[in-house]
């Protein structure tokens, strides 16, 4: 009897063993090995490390949007998550055929893989703005994103075309020049430099046009308020020119001074720190007195009773004190008071002999008008006259180049230009350098040119302008600000609430009751805004859950104006991603620390 021994048994091969044949049979799983490399891994992720670091940096140092531009929008940026996630993916398929022991860490890396997805999604679809809803104003569609961009109209079909650009956290320069192609031509808008801070700078040019006319340019400035401002008024038609100045008061002027009755009780006093007041009294003497100290720094007015109050004179120069049926102003002081060609002058700084000039006037005829500043065309100049309470507190005539106050806290006036017939030119130049955290108006620099041709005239371009750039033949209309975005919905302020805190006037909350309108289909929602809990449009579960849904939350409000409020826009289609990544990440590291499976062959 023969017998036949059984043939060989191949070797079972270890799950090393495994996975270096299959490297070497197939060149796609010999890719996915090297891809899954720890060191690649380690690199991205310090790489990724230091461009958060660096972008922590620069929003703290700088802004948001310079860490957007330079880092989280940046193509490199974007393509290091997309080699993260790639490495990742590798990482998990080196481990077939997996084990109960890669469960945590197979949930673990795919959901940081549906993290960064959800990420980028959000990044490139979504976007963050802000709406202002006033109550009873029509509804509004749009909403102004955070998204800094340029539009521009084509000469060659008159089209509107839109281009993101950031002029403020990529700012262009000499060296580093950003060029905007013009569609359907071959000009080029060219823009060579930034400035935070543009300001408008008008002056009147003589002119013997039909539209010239009689103008004047003054120069209001405040050492206190540590604010200039240069209005131009002209009288077109010879009409009046009038302005409100910030609220404080209100500026005309006019082809002729109105005439204004003058207090019949008006009282003058000539005060002295060494000699006797010089007093004029007017109809009937006030039985007001007025003191100055030594020094000349502080003022005491004492009333017929003999009852004084004391006030720095500095802190009310030209300020009305209201005072027992009467109206005091200090209206000029002299330190080192001395007469000359008739005149009252100071020797010097020094209060050698301190004198002030100080009238006192009846109550308000009219104690609810706003002081008025009334001007007209006078020969070689204007002249003026300052409304109080409905009575003339000065007058005068001044000339180009002469400056007088006001009486307006410690505001005054400087006659720049007064021509007979002239028209206003305004050129837009850089401003004054900001100081850290204040706001100016943004712009850029920039020309019109064409390959070969000529080369425009370099203007500047300011935030929520139109600026129209030439090459001495064509000519581009260009604009650059925020992104309006419209909404396929309508929504309209319906009430803005502000409930205070018990026995305060502090806001215990805002509340923003809100209609929105489906554009579509016409469906009506309503929805209250409170801080700290957005309103939300279409506001269904799907929407709530996929994240393709609008939230409006409460930003900011006018307490001047209860009848309006602005609300923050977001709009986030990768919130279902990141939300999803975030939890499974919880649970792949919960089933790693927590969950031991028995030890498999």
């Amino acid at each position: 009897m023969t017998v036949t021994e059984p043939p060989p048994s191949h070797p079972v091969l270890t799950r090393q063993q495994m996975i270096t044949l299959r490297q070497k049979q197939s060149s796609a799983w010999w890719l996915i090995h090297r891809l899954a490399s720890l060191n690649i891994a380690l690199i991205l992720l310090a790489t990724i490390a230091v461009a958060c670091a660096a972008a922590t940096f620069a929003e703290s140092g700088f802004n948001t949007k310079i860490a957007h531009a330079y880092i989280y929008r940046n193509p490199l940026f974007l393509v290091w998550l997309g080699a993260l996630c790639i490495n990742l993916f590798a990482v998990t398929i080196s481990r077939l055929p997996w084990q109960k022991k890669h469960i945590g860490f197979v949930v673990t890396h795919y959901s940081i893989i549906t993290l960064l997805i959800g990420a980028v999604v959000g990044m490139k679809t979504g976007f963050e703005g802000n709406v202002t809803l006033r109550k009873d104003a029509a509804p509004v569609s749009r909403i102004t994103t955070s998204r800094s961009i340029i539009q521009l109209e084509s000469p060659a079909d008159s089209a509107l075309y839109l281009m993101g650009f950031d002029a403020e956290a990529t700012p262009p320069s000499a060296k580093r020049t950003r060029t905007f192609p013009v569609p359907g031509t071959k000009l080029q808008i060219v823009a060579d430099e930034f400035n935070a801070n543009l300001i408008k700078e008008h002056h009147f040019v003589a002119s013997e046009t039909p539209d010239a006319a009689p103008s004047v340019l003054l120069r209001f400035s405040s050492k206190m308020a540590a604010q200039t401002s240069e209005m131009p008024f002209t009288l077109t038609g010879g009409q009046p020119a009038e302005e409100d100045f910030f609220g404080l008061a209100r500026i005309a002027f006019r082809p002729a001074l109105p005439p204004v009755a003058l207090p019949e009780d008006q009282e003058t006093q000539m005060v002295f720190t060494r000699f006797a007041p010089i007093v004029e009294s007017g109809k009937s003497p006030t039985g007001l007195s007025v003191r100055l100290s030594d020094d000349g720094s502080k003022v005491t007015i004492f009333n017929a009773e003999g009852v004084g109050a004391t006030y720095l004179r500095t802190e009310i120069m030209n300020q009305p004190i209201t005072e027992t049926g009467a109206v005091v102003i200090v209206e000029k002081y002299w330190a080192d008071f001395a007469m000359e060609n008739g005149r009252p002058v100071s020797k010097s700084d020094l209060p050698n002999n301190p004198a002030a000039l100080v009238r006192i006037s009846p109550t308000a005829k009219n104690p609810t008008a706003k002081p008025t500043l009334e001007m007209a065309p006078a020969p070689e100049g204007i002249a003026y006259q300052l409304l109080r309470s409905g009575y003339v507190a000065a007058a005068g005539t001044v000339k180009p180049g002469e400056t007088f106050a006001l009486g307006w806290a410690d505001w005054q006036a400087e006659v720049l230009q007064v021509l007979p017939a002239a028209v206003l030119v305004s050129e837009t130049k850089p401003g004054p350098a900001l100081d850290k955290g204040a706001h100016g108006i943004p712009g850029f620099r920039a020309r019109l040119e064409s390959p070969g041709g000529p080369r425009g005239m370099d203007r500047w371009i300011e935030s929520g302008k139109v600026t129209s750039l030439t090459d001495g033949t064509n000519v581009v209309r260009v604009a650059y600000g925020l992104e309006s975005k419209p909404l396929p919905f309508s929504l309209r302020l319906l009430n803005f609430e502000i409930p205070r805190d018990e026995g305060t006037d502090s806001p215990s909350n805002f509340l923003a009751t809100v209609e929105f309108r489906d554009a579509k289909t016409g469906a009506v929602k309503i929805g209250v805004a409170e801080m700290n809990r957005p309103a939300s449009f279409p506001g269904t579960v799907a929407a709530n859950f996929t994240g393709i849904n609008y939230k409006f939350s409460q930003a900011e409000w006018n307490p001047k104006n209860l009848d309006e409020t602005t609300l923050q826009v977001l709009f986030d289609p990768g919130w279902l991603l990141k939300w999803l990544g975030s939890l499974g990440i919880v649970i792949g590291i919960a089933i790693s620390f927590y969950w031991k499976p028995g030890s498999s062959a």
